[in-house]
């Protein structure tokens, strides 16, 4: 009867411990070696910045004012925008929670009306606040989310309360009436073209680059504390953007579009040449003949175009039939000019009463009454 060697047996269960073994430590030193996705604090600052709304367009509003809008405010207040967040893998992520009123300063655009008079305004970020990325070998960056545009417009009726308590952002004292509008989406982009360009940041995370972001409309802003927003809501609920930069005075300028051209503007359009007859006189206007007479007529053509009418042809016709006309008298008018033609009308002998000569061109006539002396 075969018997198996115990020996044999064992030495193969210790090789095989002794490969799992190895392949769990070199599975382990995999893990230990390899790259987390751990999340990197990142701060954001703007300190240039544009906005178009509606009537207001291209309007600069960063950086801002250090002591604007009122001595109630505590001074100074920021002069740019300062978002903090966290990069992980390229993806960012700015919260509301930690980016409250104190992120943002007062900016302000001029009264239409008024040019000395500063309308305030600031930005608050709503509900999960901005996410977007960033791509650090082309500087290429985006963010998107709601933010709410509260606009000072005067005062109202009772105390807007703040957004936190930290908040030095809202007016802590006066009575001033807040027109807020909710949850505007953006999506700012450094490839943004339209109305403002954005533009890579060179430097590396949020350095020496541009976002933008643009509306089609806005909803009509809504009053937190007893103001009125109707005449705010009929400048600014149209078509506008945005433009935040840093290190980024102004924007890029827009791509020259087409040159104009006579199909986009008609004063680019050569001069039309035309002649235009608006006048047919005849000389004498009455006249008494003898029969066996033949009298002389000048018809007299006037040209309010602009291109010389050659070798025009006027039309004669009488109403009596003893006075014999031409068909037709040629002539050549100059632009804008008149010109005269004679030509002969012969009475027969047996010619009695009384007849009109007619000449006309362009449905202008011109008349003579001839009267045949008996």
């Amino acid at each position: 009867m075969p018997t198996h060697s115990p020996t044999l047996a064992s030495q193969k269960s210790r090789q095989l411990g002794l490969l799992l073994l190895a392949l769990a430590a070199i599975l382990a030193s995999f893990a230990a070696t390899a790259p987390g996705s751990k999340a990197s604090p990142v701060s954001l600052t703007f300190d240039n910045g544009r906005i178009s709304m509606g009537f207001f367009q291209d309007r600069t509003v960063l950086p801002a004012d250090s002591s604007f809008p009122s001595p109630d405010l505590p001074t100074p207040q920021r002069t740019d925008i300062q978002l903090n967040g966290d990069l992980t893998d390229g993806n960012i992520s700015i919260p509301a929670a930690t980016n409250t009123g104190i992120q943002f300063p007062y900016m302000n655009v001029k009264h239409p009306l008024q040019p000395d008079l500063k309308i305030p305004f600031t930005f608050r970020l709503n509900q999960d606040g901005l996410t977007g990325t960033f791509n650090q070998e082309t500087g290429a960056m985006t963010l998107e989310g709601n933010l709410d545009i509260i606009v000072i417009t005067g005062t109202g009726t009772n105390f807007p309360l703040p957004d936190s308590l930290d908040d030095v952002g809202v007016p802590p004292l006066g009575l001033f009436a807040r027109c807020r509008y909710d949850n505007v989406p953006v999506k700012l982009s450094t490839a943004k073209s339209d109305p403002f360009n954005g533009q890579p940041f060179a430097d590396g995370f949020g350095t020496n680059g541009a976002l933008a972001a643009s509306w089609k409309s806005l909803t009509p802003s809504v009053s937190e504390n007893g103001g009125t927003c109707g005449d705010l809501n009929q400048l600014t609920t149209s078509i506008g953007g945005l433009w935040l930069s840093n290190a980024v005075a102004e924007p890029k300028p827009q791509p020259e579009g087409p040159k104009p051209s006579c199909k986009t503007d008609l004063s680019l359009c050569p001069e039309q040449k035309y002649t235009l007859i608006d006048g047919v006189q005849l000389k004498p206007g009455r006249k008494t003949v003898k029969p066996g007479q033949t009298v002389t007529l000048t018809v007299k053509v006037h040209n309010s175009g602009n291109k010389t009418a050659r070798n025009l042809k006027v039309k004669v016709k009488s109403t009596n039939k003893s006075f014999k006309v031409p068909k037709k008298v040629t002539l050549t008018v100059p632009a804008g000019r008149s010109a005269k033609r004679k030509f002969k009308v012969r009475i027969k002998g047996n010619a009695k009463g009384w007849g009109r000569i007619t000449a006309v061109n362009n449905g202008w006539p011109g008349h003579t009454y001839l009267k045949v002396r008996p």
